[in-house]
């Protein structure tokens, strides 16, 4: 073979040869990149919205000046004019040692829970934390206090008594949403039902079943008791509340006791699962609470990309929990009131996205 066929021969497996370089080196170099790059996306899509929404996290621990124990979360809110305070408490679970409408027949279950269940690290019965706790929330100075339920274990005259005594002395604006041990007829005598503890609830605090106060620029919504469905006048009601926040440009924090699944993340759902046994969420899918047509049209409103919700707080797990709601709103569980835990949340003004 002469010199000019050998390097057309040369030419020739170089034509073939560098197609099949090129095709290796996408699929083995740029293919993986680019799914490794996607994957860091959509991790930097949940990763935004979680700082978004929480700036900072710090912990008080108790001391003789300030016994309770807060812990400061900061969240970034578009729309507020200032900075506002507020105090999140949670699942107390006030029982009144020796309390008359207790059932004999429940006595032992009643004081156990009393005496082991709803105890601070120091030792502090849940009714004895809250003969101090309200003078403490007061000093504190914050805008508002928010009580996001089971403040009492069950309902007696006696632990409604004690609880409405604690709200009677608050100088501080403050909200009550019950959860359902507020309601319980658990453990009473016989003639207590759950109509009874009814009545008894509606002498702590104002009872209806979707309310509202306003602090400046900021619109608090509270759902009462939202371990039972959503009433037809309750939609109603949070439909009006939430388009007159929209229309006035009025961030908006939704204060319930059972936290609702979010659209972004499931990991408040995956860890109540873990620790609780049950997704006690509001949802479809896995959650323990499953919403009828009244209650699913509810979650729709606070949900919806255009809601003005840019904060929700609850309590009823019992383990503290910060992370998105939707994208452009967060979800925060409170740390439980028994163990002598608050929350303190700050509100900053922030940029719209």
């Amino acid at each position: 073979m002469n010199q000019n066929k050998i390097r057309r021969a040369k030419n020739r497996t170089a034509a073939h040869l560098f197609p099949a370089v090129l095709f290796f080196y996408a699929v083995f170099l740029i293919f993986p990149a680019a799914t490794s790059a996607g994957d860091r996306l959509a991790s930097s899509i949940t990763k935004a919205a979680e700082d978004f929404v929480q700036i900072t996290e710090s912990q008080t621990e108790p001391d003789v000046g300030h016994p309770v124990s807060v812990t400061k979360k900061t969240f970034s809110v578009a729309g507020l004019d200032r900075t506002y305070r507020l105090l999140l408490v949670s699942d107390l679970h006030i029982i009144v040692p020796g309390d008359p409408q207790v059932d004999p027949e429940c006595a032992d279950v009643a004081g156990s829970r009393l005496n082991e269940m709803f105890r601070t690290p120091s030792g502090e019965s849940s009714f004895q934390l809250w003969q101090t706790l309200p003078s403490q929330l007061d000093g504190m100075k914050a805008d508002m206090i928010l009580f996001a339920g089971d403040m009492v274990d069950f309902a007696t005259k006696a632990s409604t008594d004690s609880l409405r005594a604690g709200f009677d002395s608050l100088r501080t604006p403050w909200m009550y949403v019950r959860g359902d041990h507020d309601y319980a007829a658990w453990y009473s005598k016989s003639y207590e039902t759950q109509k009874d503890a009814i009545v008894l609830q509606a002498n702590t605090a104002p009872r209806k079943k979707v309310m509202r106060q306003r602090i400046g620029k900021l619109t608090i919504i509270g759902w009462d008791n939202n371990t039972a469905q959503m009433t037809k006048k309750g939609l109603r009601d949070l439909e009006k509340y939430l388009q007159e926040a929209k229309d006035e440009k009025s961030p908006v924090l939704l204060l319930c006791h059972v936290p609702l699944r979010g659209t972004v993340t499931d990991k408040l759902e995956q860890e109540s699962l873990q620790k609780n046994g049950r997704a006690l969420l509001w949802g479809d899918s896995g959650c323990y609470y499953r919403p009828d047509d009244t209650t699913k049209q509810a979650l729709d409103l606070i949900l919806d990309a255009g809601s003005p919700v840019a904060l929700e707080a609850s309590g009823h797990l019992h383990f503290p929990y910060s992370g998105p709601l939707t994208e452009t709103s967060t979800i925060i569980t409170a740390d439980p009131a028994f163990q002598n835990q608050i929350d303190e949340l700050v509100l900053v003004p922030g940029n719209s996205q």
